[in-house]
């Protein structure tokens, strides 16, 4: 699609501006101030359609050289995309140049082509720059720097361009997901609402039937249904609590602010860590955990009875522990316990840490401690980075993504996320501030509640 006149003519004003007072400049010095415009103004006028005008018009404004642009269509033939020269086109037959040894114009009757070949190993032929004239070896010279520079800026832009693509699809898939999606969510949430208040309401009516009698003839199915009830309740029950979890992440994945900002969005709200965070994902992993022989309890150390509040985003922070989880499940091993018999255990727990970010600044580590082999020194200091993956553990199934999110997500709260060793255990540690420095108390495991 060619540019308007408009355009066009605003290009060549443009150039026509920033030639002023150079006249009488040598034509190597000439030649130079073109190539710095023709770069100068690739910059000011972005659109790719703008820099086919500018490749044509620095050569025809600076150097007074008419110029026309051949660039290959779908088929692979070349046809022409922009001109300057006052002669009606004609059908001109190019022979096809070797991209990558091509160091000289090609001649033809009237004009020099120039090959514009792709950056990279295996450049291939994009188009031809035509200037309509025979041109001399210092000429030659430099239209072929101009044209290696013009492939550089058509490959820059067209990067540009299928990012502005992709980020335009992405920002509309996230929009329909959040129609398609996340909505409906809230339909489901009432309906399971809906179905346990009816389960409720049918164990109610079977509970007020007459005794069952030997002689009815509905006695078996009488007896049969308060277990049936009981175990649909269950099910229901489970059902729910997966759906919400799984809504959860979905719904705090998926967040349209993530994408508008291109970084995670947090929604931090006061929240009961225990009861709201890894309780629903203990449960989620917990028949994961006993199906790998795994014990899993809460620290000797810490109040059973204690929730403690914290300020987060329910659903990040959810996926922190999520993420902490499965690697238990992947990687605690069977080593000597105090009584010293072999055993897997998780332990969790939290701890009240007065000066956790310096003096004044307390916060609340919470830890997950799992048995297994040390993990090796030189492994470390990479353990919380992008893809990265212990060498003692290649030989489990992962992608090495799982800790680099959790120290994503716990820094974007202003905490830090740690690693230690202490025979026979692992522990990963989550230091978060407290909501409130001044009513923080120094009991294990407090943290403020919020005002």
């Amino acid at each position: 699609m060619q540019p308007s006149l408009h355009a066009r003519k605003h290009i060549r004003a443009h150039l026509l501006e920033r030639l002023a007072g150079r006249a009488n400049d040598d034509q190597a010095a000439i030649r130079s101030t073109a190539l710095n415009l023709f770069f100068e103004a690739s910059f000011e006028f972005e659109s790719l359609r703008d820099l086919k005008s500018l490749c044509v018009l620095v050569p025809d404004v600076c150097l007074d050289t008419p110029a026309s642009l051949y660039m290959r269509g779908p088929k692979g033939t070349l046809r022409l995309r922009r001109t300057t020269s006052a002669q009606k086109p004609r059908l001109i037959t190019f022979p096809e140049p070797s991209c990558p040894n091509q160091t000289v114009g090609i001649r033809l009757e009237g004009l020099t082509a120039i090959p514009i070949c792709e950056t990279g190993t295996e450049p291939k032929l994009l188009g031809m720059l035509c200037l309509h004239k025979n041109l001399s070896p210092e000429e030659e010279a430099f239209y072929l720097e101009y044209v290696r520079a013009l492939a550089q800026l058509m490959a820059v832009k067209q990067v540009a361009i299928s990012s502005r693509q992709r980020l335009t699809f992405i920002y509309n898939l996230v929009r329909d997901i959040g129609h398609n999606v996340i909505v409906p969510n809230m339909h489901f949430k009432l309906l399971f609402l809906q179905m346990e208040k009816q389960l409720e309401h049918l164990g109610r009516k079977v509970d007020a039937l007459s005794p069952v009698r030997s002689s009815s003839p509905d006695r078996e199915i009488r007896r049969e249904l308060p277990g049936m009830i009981k175990d649909l309740q269950t099910r229901q029950k489970c059902i729910s609590r997966r759906f919400q979890q799984s809504s959860l992440f979905l719904e705090s994945l998926l967040r349209h602010g993530h994408f508008e900002k291109g970084r995670y969005d947090l929604q931090p709200r006061p929240c009961k860590f225990k009861s709201q965070i890894f309780e629903p994902q203990l449960d989620r992993f917990l028949p994961l955990l006993n199906a790998q022989g795994i014990t899993i309890r809460i620290a000797p150390d810490v109040r059973i009875d204690e929730d403690i509040t914290l300020e987060a985003d329910i659903g990040l922070l959810s996926q922190v522990f999520a993420n902490l989880l499965s690697n238990a499940v992947k990687y605690t091993e069977s080593m000597p316990g105090e009584s010293g018999r072999e055993e897997k255990l998780v332990l969790y727990g939290w701890e009240s840490k007065p000066q956790a970010f310096g003096p004044g600044q307390p916060g609340i580590e919470l830890y997950i401690r799992t048995t297994g082999h040390e993990i090796p020194s030189p492994d470390r200091m990479k353990l919380f980075n992008a893809d990265f993956r212990c060498s003692a553990t290649e030989n489990v199934e992962g992608s090495g993504h799982g800790l680099y999110f959790v120290k994503q997500i716990v820094e974007l709260h202003n905490g830090r996320a740690e690693y230690s060793y202490a025979a026979p255990m692992n522990t990963f540690h989550i230091t978060l501030p407290c909501r409130d420095n001044s009513l923080t108390s120094t009991e294990p495991g407090s943290c403020p509640s919020p005002s």
